[in-house]
């Protein structure tokens, strides 16, 4: 072996070292970045822990309260109903006069509390947001309590139109005893259903001023979400096309309105 040749092996041997040690410091980095990813999103599942917990016992603490006034609320909600000589609710069997009230305490302890379980949400929210855009946390808060009361409101004003369209199919000489446990089911969850409903402008319009999708992408796939819209009130309204149907069309003219509020308000920020 000549000179030459064990130099540059050598020289070989030699400049191996050095990849070796930036592969294990490219090792070392890449690991600590996945602790730090890792115990953010652990930190993150905490934050979200402890909003929930919240929530649950603000709902609960409402629920509470709500029982106190339970006969009132059904009273109220039962006034939908169109009593006639042979047309009444009736409960079916021993408990569902308690269950009633248990029910209804609790949509009403929904209603009631939402400014504070929004509050629970966007705060969990908010810290992902830019400091410019945590100035629209509290009327965002605002803005989706109200919307979900006003959504209940519309709701309420729906249930007698759909009560008489399935009286309706009762004969002169059929009578229509409904069961009064079935009858606020159907009620309370249109009213539910009605409430999420009227979040939509503030969904869509969150969703473009946070980036998620753009005002574009929102109007070129307009078919496909109102068919995801049709199939959504079917699942969360009684299993009927009419209701269906009530629930789709408002829907549509929600998202519409969330679509030209946030691209009015991109149009804005641009040119700021």
């Amino acid at each position: 072996m000549t000179a030459t040749d064990s130099s540059s092996q050598h020289k070989e041997v030699t400049s191996d070292k050095p990849t070796s040690s930036n592969d294990s410091q490219d090792s070392s980095e890449q690991i600590s970045q996945y602790k730090v990813y890792l115990m953010s999103f652990l930190e993150h599942l905490d934050e979200l822990r402890k909003r929930l917990m919240w929530a649950v016992f603000i709902l609960l603490g409402g629920t509470l309260v709500a029982l106190f006034f339970s006969e009132y609320l059904v009273n109220i909600i039962t006034a939908t109903f169109e009593t006639g000589e042979n047309d009444r609710l009736a409960l079916l069997y021993p408990t569902e006069g308690f269950v009633v009230r248990l029910k209804v305490a609790f949509v009403a302890g929904l209603f009631g509390t939402s400014p504070f379980w929004f509050a629970q949400v966007w705060g969990f929210i908010s810290p992902g947001l830019y400091k410019n855009e945590k100035k629209v946390v509290i009327p965002a808060i605002i803005a989706s309590a109200f919307a979900f009361m006003i959504g209940a409101l519309f709701g309420y004003w729906v249930i007698p139109y759909a009560v008489h369209y399935f009286q309706s199919f009762a004969t002169s000489d059929i009578g229509v005893n409904w069961s009064l446990g079935k009858y606020l089911d159907f009620s309370l969850r249109l009213l539910v259903a009605f409430g999420v409903v009227f979040e939509m402008p503030l969904i869509v319009y969150a969703m473009a001023r946070l980036g998620v999708v753009t005002t574009a992408q929102l109007r070129k796939y307009r078919r496909h979400v109102i068919i995801v819209l049709l199939i959504l009130s079917g699942f969360i309204t009684p299993p009927d096309f009419f209701t269906q149907i009530v629930l789709a069309v408002p829907l549509w003219i929600l998202y519409e309105i969330g679509l030209i509020a946030a691209t009015i308000a991109i149009r804005k920020k641009d040119k700021a």
